[in-house]
């Protein structure tokens, strides 16, 4: 974990909405690929992403990790009724958090309407986007389950970002492949691909930004679905 490192991503903090300044917490910047809980730790804080991006993941027995979901810029983490967590939450960049104990932020939601809406909000975007996206990915062709992958991530963050035409995600090839379950020689090949029919750009600290989106949406059979999305779960400034 670092200090305060104010030059990482200014250009991508939010401003937390006045709800959260109700309850007590503490900010921390944390380096990438650094564990915040692991499975297994007690469940005892929420933890709300100003800036960075997390993984939530497990790991099997034999070591094979799956990633299960993604949290962005205004995005909470840790909200659960279980005792302990029963995934490990990992900063993928630079990331700085407001850590909330549960007790205080338990404490407080129950009489906020405005975040339990901003929560509900956010856990139907959550909903919504693993059925979607098990769907679409359930039959489809590497090729196929890639580019809706890329699709669906500019989805969710878009929601957040201040600058909606930013639309770098800050993925490895390794990750990719932890949550498509594709092999990593599989999603080299396929970016490449990508790559050199110019729908993608491969920037350094393994960004990845979108540079043509029609193509990728015909290549993920989503055109439909694309549409749908974009309206009911964007908005623009």
């Amino acid at each position: 974990m670092l200090a305060n490192n104010k030059n990482y991503s200014d250009q991508f903090l939010l401003n937390p909405s006045p709800e959260l300044s109700d309850i007590k917490y503490k900010r921390h910047i944390f380096e990438p690929h650094v564990f915040i809980k692991q499975e297994g730790d007690v469940a005892d804080s929420i933890f709300f992403v100003e800036s960075g991006f997390l993984t939530m993941s497990k790991t099997t027995c034999d070591g094979r990790r799956q990633i299960i979901n993604f949290v962005f810029p205004g995005e909470y983490c840790g909200i659960s009724k279980r005792k302990k967590y029963i995934y490990d939450i990992e900063c993928l960049s630079f990331s700085s958090l407001r850590i909330m104990s549960r007790h205080d932020f338990e404490s407080s939601v129950g009489s906020n309407i405005r975040m339990i809406k901003e929560i509900y909000d956010q856990m139907i975007i959550w909903s919504d986007g693993m059925d979607e996206l098990i769907f679409l990915l359930g039959t489809k062709t590497s090729e196929a389950k890639t580019a809706s992958f890329l699709v669906f991530l500019h989805i969710r963050q878009q929601r957040y970002f201040t600058d909606p035409s930013y639309k770098e995600i800050p993925l490895s090839r390794t990750d990719i492949g932890d949550f498509l379950g594709l092999r990593v020689e599989t999603v080299s090949r396929t970016l490449s691909k990508f790559k050199k029919s110019n729908l993608i750009e491969i920037i350094e600290n393994n960004r990845i930004k979108i540079l043509n989106f029609k193509p990728l949406v015909k290549i993920a059979d989503i055109e439909n679905r694309w549409k749908q999305w974009d309206q009911k779960h964007t908005h623009h400034s």
